[in-house]
């Protein structure tokens, strides 16, 4: 079959217009290019993040069948946005386990988080402030974004992430300074690679029997008080409920 004619620019123009149609940015590498491989023969639209590849396909066959028909599609993922989808796996209660019991994340894990999200985005400021730890601390010295997936996935894993929590200097809540500072082995595992806190019994009966606490450990175990007070009143009322079951079958 004849290859269209003007390819180049017909495809270039839909670049453009899909630019367009997602406002993708330009400083982000969000934005599609059209690129010709000369050992393969083949055009492609890459591009960084944006839009998903279903999305882009879908579009730009709409624009134009014809010069679109053979066309590949690649969308990258920045570091940043592997970092947060190493995030989001690694605090999931259905991760994956390694032999360390640790939550694996691997970058194949991340590609998949992400193949039908368009433009990934943090949810939050700490979000966003602990995967730009993991981004630094992945590059080090050796310069801007020369770390790999690979990289970003394998800190996650072998580190957890409470201790980008930390480097991101967001402020931890009562209940989250407590856990950092008393969990013990497996809460201590939780906390430090899922951000499992302890719960507030757990935490308020640490400080109760810590007589060296500190002022900041008492005031946040004394924030935890309306919390324990209703996990009793719950528990109370579930034994009330056993307790009347047990008589009533009697």
């Amino acid at each position: 079959m004849a290859a269209p004619k003007n390819r180049s620019a017909r495809l270039n123009r839909i670049a453009s217009e899909l630019n367009k149609k997602y406002d993708l940015d330009w400083q982000r590498s969000e934005h599609i290019d059209a690129e010709y491989d000369d050992a393969r023969h083949q055009w492609s639209y890459g591009w960084t993040d944006g839009p998903t590849v279903e999305q882009v396909r879908r579009a730009a066959r709409k624009m134009d069948r014809e010069v679109t028909e053979d066309l590949v599609y690649r969308r990258e993922l920045s570091q940043k946005t592997v970092a947060l989808g190493a995030i989001r796996l690694a605090m999931a209660p259905t991760a994956r386990r390694d032999a360390r019991d640790r939550p694996s994340v691997t970058p194949s894990d991340v590609e998949e988080l992400w193949r039908t999200v368009s433009k990934p985005r943090p949810r939050d400021a700490r979000e966003e402030a602990m995967a730009a730890a993991i981004v630094s601390e992945a590059n080090g010295d050796r310069g801007r974004n020369w770390a790999s997936g690979y990289d970003l996935c394998r800190l996650v894993q072998e580190k957890g992430l409470a201790v980008f929590l930390r480097r991101a200097g967001v402020e931890l809540t009562p209940i989250e300074r407590l856990t950092d500072r008393y969990a013990s082995s497996p809460a201590s595992l939780a906390w430090s690679h899922q951000l499992v806190p302890m719960t507030a019994l757990e935490a308020f009966s640490a400080v109760q029997a810590d007589t060296n606490a500190k002022p900041q450990a008492v005031a946040d175990a004394l924030t935890l008080l309306p919390d324990l007070h209703a996990a009793l009143d719950k528990a109370a009322a579930d034994l009330q409920a056993r307790l009347q079951d047990k008589t009533s079958a009697a």
